[in-house]
């Protein structure tokens, strides 16, 4: 027995005949018939009934085809792996992502991805939120890395599958010599009045901030405001005020020499994977994504311990 006798019996249970099948494996009628007789010697089984120049396939040609019909779609499945495993050399990579991760993190993992997978082009697209939703529902992209809408638990936009990236809590950058750099932790109150550099108004965090703030009645003198964290972390840097800081904008050099301290209520930073429902993620994408994933676990892990660490001292 081999593939090409189980194929011909495939396409004979498929067609419905041996004419039809001869057809769909683009082959001749006789050479069908030799494939499924030899089969069927091989097997000793009898998987027709010949009744006036009919083939009726028996009970054992039914229940084997259920059998043949499992065996192809793992055949079929491993040709998909063999396609994307070759592409995975070969391939392209789209991706956009909001400017929080666009500036380094998503950099530095390009960097290493290429030293693994030389010859794939990689594409990177700096985009706001609301625009790297557009270009994953329009199929323009592999995937995208965007804010997690804070007003759902769930992210609902037809065409678009979310996945979360990341949860953790912003915490407040400002300079070592600021009054309340050897606080532990901060809270609303402790800002009041103070110069602060905040997220853009167009942003999801500003907008979670705002809330807060707001239903504590504590007035924050913003002196700037950009859509950038690490442009925000420069103009801290600068002596300008403080302001709240993700943990991805905390690796880069523009908030390296930053006092870093916990603020409760934590307010959350949420962000989401996002990818065409119909358009399914290559092998490229999946490698690249789990990549991602392994480097943000290192920083948010970091990121919590200094958290915790940071508590336990207060």
């Amino acid at each position: 027995m081999n593939i090409r006798q189980l194929e011909a019996y495939r396409a004979v249970m498929i067609a419905g005949s041996v004419v039809g099948a001869a057809e769909l494996l683009e082959m001749s009628q006789p050479a069908v018939t030799r494939l499924l007789q030899k089969l069927e010697r091989d097997l000793n089984l009898a998987l027709f009934d010949r009744r006036s120049g009919r083939l009726v396939p028996t009970q054992e040609g039914i229940l084997l085809y259920e059998e043949v019909e499992k065996a192809f779609v793992s055949v079929d499945r491993i040709s998909e792996i063999a396609r994307d495993l070759k592409s995975l050399d070969v391939g392209t990579l789209s991706i956009a992502s909001l400017p929080l991760l666009a500036l380094d993190f998503i950099p530095e993992a390009v960097a290493e991805f290429s030293r693994m997978h030389p010859t794939v082009k990689v594409t990177i697209h700096v985009q706001m939120s609301s625009k790297v939703e557009e270009w994953a529902a329009a199929q323009l992209i592999d995937f995208g890395i965007a804010d997690f809408p804070f007003e759902r638990s769930t992210f609902e936009r037809p065409g678009i599958q979310a996945d979360e990236f990341c949860s953790t809590p912003y915490m407040v950058a400002l300079r070592a010599d600021h009054p309340l750099a050897t606080r532990s932790v901060l809270t609303s109150d402790d800002l009041k009045g103070e110069r602060f550099v905040d997220l853009a108004s167009t942003t999801v965090g500003r907008h979670i901030m705002d809330q807060l703030f707001v239903s504590r009645r504590v007035q924050r003198n913003v002196v700037a405001e950009t859509n950038i964290v690490a442009v925000n972390a420069k103009l801290i840097a600068a002596g300008m005020g403080l302001g709240f800081i993700d943990p991805f904008t905390a690796q880069s050099a523009a908030a390296r020499d930053l006092v870093l301290i916990p603020f409760r209520p934590a307010i959350p930073m949420r962000l989401a994977v996002l990818h065409p429902v119909h358009r399914p993620l290559t092998l490229v994408a999946r490698q690249f994504i789990a990549l991602l994933k392994l480097r943000r676990n290192a920083i948010v892990a970091s990121w919590t311990a200094c958290q915790v660490t940071s508590s336990d001292a207060g």
